[in-house]
């Protein structure tokens, strides 16, 4: 039987998520270019699947390979920055738009605060089950953990 590991998360007050902001920013600019770009390499590299479905030699066409060397690399310093926002306890919900969340605490519930790029600080949160679409304006009075 296979044990269940779970990772101890770690959990924001809201001013812990603004104070990683400067720190986080460039990453997520990073992720979110590199994650455009990797939409981009795939669907080149569909279209060229498609056509040598009805013709083989469309895989002989020049750039096919380089495409294919690049959209690697393009994963791996996707993984790289997924990795380095998660050792800051740090989660991802939208790499291309730039959204990401902070875990937190609301009563005994836990709950995501919502940052997306070009904020200027962690103005959001929405339930653990839900996204970016759900989140709703932070308010005071809120039961946000803050020791």
């Amino acid at each position: 039987m296979t044990s269940m590991v779970v990772i101890a998360t770690r959990l924001f007050t809201v001013e812990e998520a603004n104070s990683l902001l400067d720190l986080i920013n460039p990453i997520i600019i990073e992720l979110s270019d590199f994650s455009v770009k990797q939409e981009m390499l795939e669907e080149q590299l569909e279209e060229i699947m498609e056509e040598v479905k009805d013709d083989y030699r469309a895989a002989l066409r020049p750039g096919w390979e380089e495409l294919q060397i690049e959209l690697e690399n393009n994963i791996n310093i996707v993984n790289n920055l997924t990795i380095e926002l998660g050792k800051l306890g740090v989660e991802i919900d939208d790499p291309a738009l730039g959204i990401v969340n902070f875990p937190s605490l609301r009563g005994i519930e836990t709950v995501f605060l919502s940052y997306r790029l070009g904020e200027k600080s962690v103005r959001h949160w929405h339930e653990y089950d839900e996204n970016y679409e759900s989140r709703r304006a932070l308010e005071q009075e809120l039961d946000i953990i803050k020791q």
